[in-house]
């Protein structure tokens, strides 16, 4: 216990004194200790689970799924009602009038 007592005061007096020489052997203790203390390259994008990055592109694939399938989708076509269309020729006083219904069939044969 008093060993290290001694070096943290003498760490201490070192850091007050702002002197640039720093004793061998407290050099290659700190480099030492950080060498373990160093991240290694590559284990913290191992650590990181794929489902975390897969996130945000699956919420964008759904959003434009959301947005664009009923903007691509055709409007429901209608059944035809009645169209009623009328010709008059009047210097022979005749009225032809013509009547769609929506069980006509133009392909049809009867």
């Amino acid at each position: 216990m008093t060993d290290e007592k001694k070096l943290d005061e003498q760490i201490a007096r070192l850091v007050r004194s702002v002197e640039l020489a720093v004793p061998p052997a407290v050099e290659t203790r700190l480099l030492a200790a950080a060498e373990g203390l160093r991240p290694r390259a590559g284990i913290s994008v191992m650590r990181r689970p794929l489902w975390l990055a897969l996130i945000p592109s699956v919420a964008a694939v759904l959003l434009a799924g959301l947005v664009l399938v009923p903007a691509l989708r055709r409007p429901p076509v209608s059944p035809i009602s009645e169209i009623r269309t009328e010709f008059e020729i009047a210097d022979k006083n005749i009225k032809i009038i013509f009547i769609q219904t929506p069980d006509f069939n133009l392909f049809k044969e009867n």
